[in-house]
C-alpha cells in the first residue's frame, strides 16, 4: 500500500481505519503503535462501531424489560427510532471522519468523537 504522508502525517493509514470498520483499527493498533495520527483516527473509527453494537443492543435489552408491561411492546417499537436517529448519526460521523482523515486533521467525529479520547 503505498502511503500518502501530509505534513508527517500517514493520511492512508487513517483512512483505511474507517474503510475496514473493524479490521483497519485492528490493524492499525497492533502494528502502528507509533503512528499516533493513525491510531486516533482508528479510536474515532472504533467509537462509531461501538455505537453501532451499542444502539440496538440497549434497545433489545430495554425493550425486554417494557414487554413485562400493558403496551410495553408498543413503547418499544416507537422507541426503536432512537435506534434509528443513532444509526444517522454514524452515517454523518463516518462520513465526517472520513473527511478529517483525507484532509489530515485530528478532529473528533461529531457525536461519537470524544468516547475513546487519545
Amino acid at each position: 500500500m503505498s502511503e500518502t504522508a501530509r505534513g508527517g502525517l500517514n493520511v492512508d493509514a487513517a483512512l483505511l481505519a474507517y474503510l475496514l470498520p473493524v479490521l483497519g483499527p485492528a490493524y492499525i493498533l497492533a502494528l502502528r503503535k507509533d503512528d499516533s495520527f493513525s491510531r486516533y483516527h482508528a479510536l474515532q473509527s472504533l467509537s462509531i462501531v461501538a455505537a453501532l453494537i451499542l444502539a440496538p443492543a440497549v434497545w433489545i435489552l430495554f425493550s425486554w424489560l417494557i414487554s413485562l408491561l400493558p403496551f410495553g411492546g408498543v413503547v418499544a417499537a416507537y422507541v426503536f427510532a432512537l435506534v434509528v436517529a443513532v444509526y444517522m448519526a454514524v452515517v454523518v460521523a463516518w462520513v465526517a471522519g472520513i473527511v478529517n482523515a483525507l484532509r489530515a486533521r485530528r478532529s473528533p467525529v461529531p457525536f461519537f468523537g470524544r468516547i475513546l479520547r487519545v
